[in-house]
């Protein structure tokens, strides 16, 4: 009998801490993402906060994207290893979003947000047309985003 009221300690207190680990959503900070004009490259930039009391991680890469936002699939953040983030393009013309951790070694957090067509702007630049993020550059991403 004391075995079992151990284990479902155990089981309560790790459901506890993996539940505190999942946090519902993470703090999106300064998000842009613009291409270059008359350049091949296009940029993104943004911070993570993962806990109100951390500082941020900060994100960044130059993709090639020849003037349309091109998709990310394993992008880093230099300082923290352990974030890697993604975008890619939805049928509705908007992008989605994600960053995500491991959260052992078989399985990741994932945290998303859609981007929709209204906050992508084209300036056409007369030969070159340019795909520029105009969205909020605060928000959260969130796991239920991600379904």
């Amino acid at each position: 009998m004391k075995f079992f009221t151990t284990l479902s300690l155990a089981t309560a207190a790790s459901a506890a801490t993996l539940e505190h680990r999942q946090a519902p959503s993470k703090q999106i900070g300064s998000f842009s993402a613009s291409c270059i004009p008359h350049s091949a490259f296009c940029n993104y930039q943004f911070t993570v906060k993962p806990d109100p009391s951390l500082p941020p991680s900060h994100c960044n890469g130059t993709y090639i994207g020849s003037g349309t936002l091109p998709a990310v699939g394993d992008g880093k953040c230099a300082d923290n290893a352990a974030y890697t983030w993604g975008i890619v393009s939805t049928q509705d013309g908007g992008y989605r979003f994600g960053v995500w951790y491991p959260l052992n070694s078989r399985s990741n957090i994932t945290y998303c947000h859609q981007i929709t067509p209204d906050e992508i702007e084209v300036v056409d630049g007369g030969s070159v047309q340019t795909a520029h993020y105009i969205g909020p550059t605060e928000f959260d991403a969130t796991v239920d985003a991600c379904f």
